[in-house]
C-alpha cells in the first residue's frame, strides 16, 4: 500500500487507535485529502472550516453531506462532528449505501474493513493479556422471544416484542461485518440486510440513506424469517432499551469472532449470555438429531446415553450454552423449553457497560 497523508494518522488517533496500522489507508479510501482536512477541523463550523482551509462554504456543507452518508461524520445540537471511534466507523461505513459510492466502497475497500476489524481484535485481546485494558463485555444475547414468551418475569430489553413497540422509527441495513467478511461461510443462507436499529439510531441511518425505515409489524415478520437461519440476536449490555440488535452468525460477526479469541488466548468471553438457558425433557425427545442438524451457534448441543431411556438423547451442556432459544424454538418434538437461571441485575445500568460495540 502507498504511503498516505499524516491526516488520516491524525483521524485515526482523534478515534482512539493510533495503532491501528490499516485505519488510516481506509480513512483514505472513505476520504480524498480535501474531504480527510475537513473532518480534522471537526467540529469547527462550516464557515470556520471554509475560511481555515480556504474553501466556499457550499463545498464544505457538500463535502460534510457526503461524508455523512458514507459514514464518517454524524449531526449533533452543535454541528457536524466526527464519528466518535473505530467501532462506531466500522458500522457506519460498512454499511452505507454502496450504490451511490460504488468507486469507494470497492473490494479493495472491504479487504481492509476485514484488516482493520482483525486488527483491532488482536489488539484488544493483546491490551487485556497485558494489562493495559479491561476485557470489554458489552453486547448481550436476546432469546427468541417465541423460546421465553410463556416465562413470568420478562425484562422489556430481553423481549424484542417490548423493544420494538418502544421503538420509532425503526431501520433495517446491511451488517458491516457480513459485509467485511466476503468469504462467510453463512453467505449463501444468511442475508446480509439483518442489522435492526431503534430511535436516534434509527433516525441517523434513514436520513444518511443506509437504513430502511420498518413498521412493527413488519420487523415482526422479518425476525420470524430469522427464526429459520442460524443467528443469534446481540444488543448492547445495559438495562435500558437498545438503539441496535444485531442478528450474529458465529463465522462472520465482530462479537463472535473477538469471542472466540478471547476464550482461546484468555479464557474468557466477550459476549455476554441471556438470563436463561435451554433444558431438554428426555421423555419427548426423540434422538432425532435436528438439533445437531440446525446446528448450535455455540456447540452446546450434543447427544448422550440416558440410562432411563436406555438410547441417545440430545444434551446441552449448560455451561456454553448462551440462551439464545434457536434450538428451543426449533426442536420438532418440543423437548426443549427455556430456563430463567440469572437474576435482574445480570443486566448492568449504563453505567456498568464501557465501550461501544463493534
Amino acid at each position: 500500500m502507498n504511503p498516505v497523508d499524516p491526516v488520516y494518522q491524525e483521524l485515526a488517533t482523534k478515534m482512539g487507535k493510533p495503532d491501528l496500522k490499516n485505519l488510516p489507508g481506509l480513512l483514505a479510501k472513505l476520504a480524498d485529502l480535501e474531504a480527510a482536512r475537513i473532518l480534522n477541523e471537526l467540529s469547527a463550523s462550516s464557515e470556520a472550516i471554509a475560511e481555515r482551509l480556504n474553501l466556499d462554504r457550499t463545498t464544505v456543507e457538500k463535502r460534510l453531506k457526503a461524508l455523512f452518508e458514507k459514514g464518517l461524520v454524524f449531526q449533533g445540537k452543535t454541528g457536524w462532528h466526527l464519528i466518535r471511534s473505530w467501532g462506531a466507523l466500522h458500522d457506519s461505513a460498512g454499511s452505507a449505501d454502496v450504490a451511490k459510492y460504488g468507486d469507494v466502497f470497492d473490494e479493495e475497500f472491504f479487504r481492509l474493513l476485514q484488516a482493520t476489524s482483525r486488527e483491532d481484535r488482536e489488539q484488544r485481546v493483546d491490551d487485556v493479556l497485558s494489562g493495559k485494558a479491561a476485557l470489554r463485555r458489552n453486547m448481550r444475547v436476546i432469546p427468541r422471544w417465541k423460546s421465553i414468551r410463556d416465562i413470568p418475569g420478562l425484562l422489556p430489553y430481553e423481549d424484542i416484542r417490548q423493544i420494538f413497540k418502544a421503538s420509532d422509527p425503526i431501520a433495517l441495513l446491511p451488517c458491516a461485518c457480513k459485509r467485511a467478511e466476503p468469504d462467510r461461510e453463512c453467505r449463501d443462507t444468511v442475508p446480509e440486510v439483518s442489522c435492526v436499529t431503534c430511535g436516534r439510531a434509527a433516525l441517523y441511518n434513514i436520513n444518511r440513506g443506509a437504513g430502511k425505515k420498518l413498521a412493527y409489524d413488519e420487523v415482526m415478520a422479518l425476525f420470524d424469517t430469522f427464526d429459520q437461519l442460524q443467528l443469534v440476536h446481540l444488543t448492547g449490555n445495559t438495562n435500558r432499551l437498545p438503539s441496535l440488535v444485531c442478528n450474529c452468525h458465529y463465522d462472520c460477526c465482530g462479537q463472535f469472532l473477538v469471542n472466540k479469541d478471547a476464550l482461546a488466548r484468555l479464557n474468557q468471553e466477550v459476549i455476554v449470555k441471556s438470563r436463561f438457558i435451554a433444558t431438554i425433557d428426555p421423555e419427548k425427545c426423540k434422538g432425532c438429531g435436528y438439533c445437531l442438524e440446525k446446528g448450535c451457534p455455540v456447540g452446546a448441543d450434543t447427544m448422550q446415553f440416558y440410562s432411563a431411556q436406555g438410547e441417545e438423547r440430545a444434551f446441552i451442556d449448560a455451561e456454553k450454552c448462551i440462551g439464545c432459544g434457536l434450538c428451543v424454538i426449533n426442536c420438532p418434538s418440543e423437548a426443549r423449553t427455556m430456563k430463567m437461571v440469572r437474576p435482574p441485575d445480570h443486566i448492568p445500568a449504563p453505567d456498568g457497560m464501557s465501550g461501544e460495540a463493534d
